[in-house]
């Protein structure tokens, strides 16, 4: 089903505390955007990757499910987890990042395994590369979904273009891992990686090609990126979690900690051990 493109017009939803910024906030301090005072257009000329000036937005007190309406995915083949969760996340996300990588290798098995699994968490993916390199892996991800293989798909592509081992932090790449990076992500390197898995995953790779070069492809991550701009996200892995959001990788540790606050402050979370 084709989601429907979505425009803020003059306005982009930047938190006060620096969604931008990408940091991981306190419990105690999270921040809520409210979208019910936004208008919004059904078309757009703004460009994959392009952006609009940065306005403040009004914050809640609590996690607010309704400010999700906007952003949802209505795709089932993008999303995974009960319908009926009580904490419902967003992720923008492209197969040309690195850190997405990181964060689907390294933090997200156990966050299946916790929450979605359990019913607690769904899972909703939206495609939105961070600078034009990132493109292609956006397209690979919509064309994947196209014949309902994003996820299978995910398991093998996001280590991928992560690579092994630890995630570069508080560093710089060196020559060599950027070199090596920026081949992983580039068209050729993916696409191979993705022929490599098709059989595995039960993907037909000449649809596959068909459809990543397909203009409905760009159209959606076109729709996704806009989507992204609006609630003031510039980088990616980043998600809204009932409202809540959150940008930048982290490790299973401070995002399970980040999901249990979000569900006790929610509406129909779970009550707190101090209640």
């Amino acid at each position: 089903m084709r989601l429907r493109r979505m425009l803020v017009p003059f306005v982009v939803f930047v938190l006060a505390a620096g969604v931008a910024a990408f940091t991981l906030l306190d419990d105690d301090d999270v921040p809520i955007v409210d979208t019910s005072d936004i208008e919004r257009s059904e078309t757009t000329d703004a460009p994959v990757g392009g952006s609009a000036p940065p306005t403040s937005a009004a914050g809640e007190e609590q996690p607010s499910p309704e400010w999700m309406e906007p952003i949802r995915v209505d795709d089932p083949a993008m999303t995974i987890g009960d319908p009926d969760a009580p904490l419902v996340m967003v992720t923008f996300e492209s197969f040309g990042c690195l850190w997405c990588g990181n964060f689907h290798r390294l933090t997200l098995p156990a966050i299946h395994d916790e929450y979605v699994d359990t019913g607690l968490l769904r899972i909703e993916a939206r495609m939105m590369p961070y600078e034009e390199r990132a493109l292609p892996g956006a397209l690979v991800g919509i064309a994947a979904g196209m014949q309902d293989r994003y996820w299978e798909l995910a398991e093998v592509l996001y280590p991928f273009i992560s690579g092994d081992g630890a995630p570069p932090t508080n560093r710089e790449l060196s020559a060599d891992e950027l070199g090596d990076y920026r081949q992983r992500q580039s068209e050729a390197g993916l696409l191979a990686e993705v022929q490599r898995w098709a059989d595995e995953i039960d993907l037909d790779y000449d649809q596959f090609l068909a459809d990543y070069r397909s203009p409905e492809a760009r159209e959606q991550v076109a729709d996704d990126t806009d989507i992204g701009y609006a609630v003031g996200f510039t980088g990616t892995p980043a998600m809204v979690v009932n409202g809540v959001p959150l940008g930048g990788w982290v490790s299973y540790e401070a995002f399970d900690e980040f999901l249990t606050s979000v569900l006790e402050a929610s509406p129909d979370g779970e009550p707190s051990a101090d209640d």
